[in-house]
């Protein structure tokens, strides 16, 4: 089984959202992948994707930076660090959450371990790199940053980059998305989209760290109870969810997930 890495290059662009989208669309498929953050923990020892799943999530944190191994008695410890993230490569079946400010961390420390060439000479499995964006320009042009850092750059072998647009925002329609394109340019690209989730279920999930999959296991009564909502609203929410992540499971279909 592949590698599947969710990314953005800047906060609050839906990320989360999107890997626990992707882990449910793999355990719909029966598939066993272990679901991995490197991101920033909180004083519980939770990301936020780790709040979702508490018992699920592989917690990376986000290490040391490299530099900082000069001010350290072990100068080699930041690279050690990321090599638990280097044998998640090397045996795929994970689903990793990202942090935008790890990027450039993993991408330093890919070039150091020679990371491209290690993975090609072991004939390890595919990695696929999902990047969300909200039709905003500056995250548009985040996006193509991090494809140039992370695949052009060689910093990963990446087998397909799915460029991932999150409607919450508004529509992409008007957006440029050439420089997207040129960074992708011969290299197997890919965009799908995920429209705006307009179920009145929505912010309970999130206040709760409730994930979606559990939601739409239970039914209009148990979320009534857990959220302290009418029926009418638990009932109505739980329709327009289920037909929300329709549409995003047969958006991750396209691309294989």
């Amino acid at each position: 089984m592949k590698t599947i890495i969710c990314a953005a290059y800047a906060g609050g662009q839906g990320k989360t959202t999107l890997a626990q989208m992707v882990y449910a669309a793999l355990r719909k498929r029966e598939l066993a992948y272990k679901l991995v953050a490197a991101d920033f923990t909180d004083g519980t020892g939770h990301s936020k994707i780790g709040k979702f799943f508490p018992t699920k999530v592989l917690e990376l944190g986000i290490g040391s930076a490299l530099g900082s191994g000069k001010t350290e008695n072990d100068a080699n410890a930041p690279l050690r660090y990321w090599d638990r993230f280097g044998g998640l490569l090397l045996t795929g079946g994970a689903v990793l959450d990202l942090g935008a400010n790890v990027v450039p961390q993993l991408v330093q420390w890919a070039h150091h371990r020679r990371v491209t060439h290690i993975m090609q000479q072991r004939n390890s499995p595919e990695i696929d790199l999902l990047v969300i964006t909200k039709p905003e320009t500056h995250s548009i042009e985040n996006v193509a940053t991090l494809i140039e850092d992370v695949v052009v750059g060689n910093a990963l072998p990446v087998a397909n980059v799915i460029i991932v647009e999150n409607e919450v925002g508004g529509s992409f329609e008007g957006h440029d998305l050439s420089r997207i394109e040129r960074a992708g340019a011969g290299r197997n690209l890919h965009f799908i989209k995920i429209p705006r989730c307009y179920s009145e279920l929505w912010p309970h999930l999130e206040r709760t760290f409730t994930p979606v999959e559990d939601a739409l296991s239970a039914t209009e009564t148990e979320l009534a109870e857990k959220f302290g909502i009418e029926i009418w609203a638990a009932y109505a929410g739980l329709m327009d969810l289920r037909t929300w992540a329709d549409e995003v499971y047969a958006q991750l279909h396209k691309v294989g997930i």
